[in-house]
């Protein structure tokens, strides 16, 4: 990883505050990796728990039969917020993928609430933990001209010092996040006094600490 966070800092460019993850040239996308979980989980069988479906792209790719999504605008299957959701849910998935409302507040809930319904062999993985600049983590959204990941970043930074939580994210589709429990006993900090109002430079003095990796290395992590 030195060499890597050596390349990130060379790519970071401080006069117009960009990182360029090079998303087009990756070859694989979270529709892949959600794949890949299914796949080493239930197959087919697999129960799918998707938050936030917005267009179904990634819902209606998910090779396995009981899916449920979860968005209050459109997509999935159950129109609802996730709060509202997991409230009355008794299910337990294999794997579960959160795309939902992108700000740090809700998507620490959306994470916690999974936790409590995740197999004891299941995934949970995240969309957008790794923004590229200051307008694209911004609260709220500035505009639609622009890729938006919001704040999730600051759950990465969470989830990287978690206990009995092993968490990567993968440097694709801008950033997914990949955790499972080791043992039900797990415990999230919330570092939220110091992060809640934190922007895109405290993102760039955490960075070095986050746990990256490439697709095959997220493969092999997978197992």
């Amino acid at each position: 990883m030195d060499l890597k966070r050596s390349i990130y800092k060379k790519i970071y460019n401080s006069k117009d505050g960009n990182i360029d993850w090079k998303w087009n040239e990756k070859k694989f996308n979270r529709i892949a990796l959600v794949n890949r979980l299914i796949e080493k989980t239930g197959g087919l069988n697999s129960n799918y728990l998707e938050i936030g479906c917005d267009q179904n792209e990634l819902f209606d790719s998910v090779t396995c039969f009981n899916k449920i999504g979860v968005d209050p605008a459109s997509g999935g299957t159950h129109k609802m917020t996730s709060d509202d959701f997991f409230k009355d849910n008794k299910k337990k998935f294999n794997v579960i993928f959160i795309d939902g409302l992108h700000e740090y507040s809700q998507v620490r809930k959306d994470a916690l609430n999974s936790l409590d319904c995740i197999d004891e062999n299941g995934w949970i993985a995240f969309h957008d933990f790794l923004p590229a600049n200051y307008l694209e983590q911004h609260i709220p959204r500035l505009g639609n001209g622009w890729p938006w990941t919001g704040d999730c970043w600051k759950l990465a930074y969470e989830l990287s010092q978690a206990r009995n939580i092993e968490f990567k994210i993968v440097e694709i589709d801008r950033g997914v996040g990949l955790m499972r429990k080791t043992s039900a006993d797990y415990f999230v900090p919330d570092f939220s006094d110091d992060l809640l109002k934190s922007e895109f430079d405290k993102f760039l003095e955490i960075l070095e600490e986050l746990p990256l990796c490439d697709f095959e290395e997220a493969i092999s992590f997978i197992g």
